[in-house]
């Protein structure tokens, strides 16, 4: 029988320690090649996150230029005008963009929503229509009163108490988080004189009979003049206060589609003073 001897037996092991280190390298650099494709894919989704972030934030100052420079209720019928065929009761609408690089991130368009703050109710001065807000969105009888009484318990309790911010109801005792998060889209702080021209399709059905809802919804998905019909069906609204322009503070979303990235705004448009645009909150949402 073939025995190896002393020189090919350190040989033999001397080759396997090699080949072993040469496994071990192989399977680091495998590793490291790995972790630095890793490292490129999320730098450069930071990097695409951040120019989307960029486009979002030029599309903004480019609508805010358009809504501080024209009227808009004119601008919106004018096919001419780049405001054509907006709308203040938070339907979406897409929105052309001039075709310049700032905007090419987003291909020269986004998908923009305006809810008039007027039109929403105001949580400090119409506290009696909480209640049937909470009802018409699924909240028992029982409970929609006991909130909405407190609430105006609260407001009333204290000398010029009222809530700066739509989340401060959950410093209420019988308000969760979901509750806010349930009627934020239909309510605010910021909208004393209530305007019934342009309130989200969402409370139509709450505060108009449900064939008055329908024919309004009908006539906004066709891009026609609902607002004057709507205050006559809604005769709580004095339009001599109200009227039917859309007031200056406003809820915007401009969306970027596919990537489905959105820009929220809460302002206030006011071109004919010093501050034109004042800001009350901002942030990306991504879906």
């Amino acid at each position: 029988m073939f025995k190896p001897t002393v020189g090919q037996a350190q040989q033999g092991m001397a080759l396997f320690q090699v080949l072993l280190m040469v496994a071990i390298i192989s399977v680091l650099l495998l590793i490291m090649s790995q972790q630095t494709q890793s490292s490129v894919a999320r730098a450069q989704s930071m990097q695409d996150q951040l120019e989307l972030q960029l486009a979002l934030d030029s599309s903004a100052a480019y609508v805010d230029h358009l809504l501080i420079s024209n009227e808009w209720l004119s601008a919106r019928k004018d096919e001419e005008n780049p405001l054509y065929g907006i709308n203040f009761h938070g339907l979406p609408s897409d929105f052309k963009l001039p075709e310049r690089p700032a905007y090419q991130a987003l291909n020269y368009k986004v998908q923009l929503t305006l809810q008039n703050e007027r039109s929403l109710i105001d949580l400090n001065f119409n506290a009696r229509r909480v209640q049937q807000l909470l009802v018409g969105l699924g909240i028992p009888e029982p409970q929609a009163r006991a909130k909405a009484q407190e609430l105006s318990r609260w407001i009333s309790g204290g000398e010029g108490r009222t809530l700066q911010a739509v989340s401060e109801l959950t410093q209420l005792p019988s308000w969760t988080p979901n509750d806010v998060e349930l009627i934020r889209p239909y309510v605010s702080v910021r909208a004393p004189i209530f305007n019934a021209a342009w309130m989200p399709n969402g409370l139509l059905p709450i505060l108009l009979s449900p064939w008055q809802a329908d024919s309004i919804q009908a006539l906004r998905e066709t891009n026609e003049s609902s607002a004057g019909l709507l205050q006559e069906f809604y005769p709580e609204s004095d339009p001599l206060d109200s009227g039917i322009f859309p007031g200056e503070s406003q809820r915007m979303w401009l969306r970027a589609e596919p990537q489905g990235l959105s820009l929220y705004r809460e302002l206030d448009f006011r071109p004919r003073q010093p501050s034109p645009l004042r800001y009350h909150a901002k942030y990306y949402q991504q879906e």
